[in-house]
């Protein structure tokens, strides 16, 4: 073989090498529960800061297409919410699954407000119609707020009986002041 097949060989492994990254990874590997939180977390802040931000586009147009406008921004972000919640799955903690359970049940309470705020604009009329649309909209939202904050106290809990959970929680950056003892 000649000496450039060779050095196109050997450098071709090199790259290879590279490419694959060594084996090694320099990055630290996150744990599972870890993720999960930050997951978790990471979802309810969006939300909350999208509310807000709906909240505040209502009030700048309190018309009868900004609130519609705002009941389709405030559906987007709760259905958003849902989803990531539906698919964190089990923390994989000592009360992994009691925390699958909180989060599984808040879905479910999730999309019978989804229900509500999408029922509130249907046949709206009038300027009293728009108001009262309003009020049951900020009424549903306020209720996927409390929702949010029971079962991220419910999550908080638990953390009293799960070191592991407890620790995701605090390692999780997105976690901080969101839930209750992290």
């Amino acid at each position: 073989m000649s000496r450039a097949l060779v050095l196109v060989a050997v450098l071709g492994a090199a790259l290879a090498l590279v490419a694959a990254g060594c084996g090694g990874d320099d990055e630290p590997q996150v744990p599972a529960a870890t993720q999960w939180a930050g997951d978790l977390c990471t979802a309810v802040n969006s939300w909350r800061n999208s509310i807000a931000t709906t909240a505040a586009d209502l009030t700048a147009d309190p018309s009868r297409e900004g609130l519609e406008e705002a009941v389709d921004e405030a559906r987007d972000t709760t259905e958003t919410l849902i989803e990531t919640v539906r698919g964190l799955g089990s923390p994989g903690t000592e009360s992994g699954e009691e925390a699958q359970d909180t989060v599984s049940t808040l879905a479910d309470d999730l999309e019978s407000s989804i229900e509500t705020i999408e029922g509130a604009v249907e046949d709206i009329s009038g300027v009293q119609g728009i108001v009262e649309a309003v009020s049951t909209v900020s009424a549903a939202v306020a209720d996927i707020s409390a929702e949010l904050s029971s079962s991220l106290d419910e999550l908080g809990g638990l953390q009293d009986v799960d070191d592991e959970l407890r620790e995701s929680f605090a390692d999780a950056e997105a976690c901080n002041g969101v839930v209750p003892g992290s």
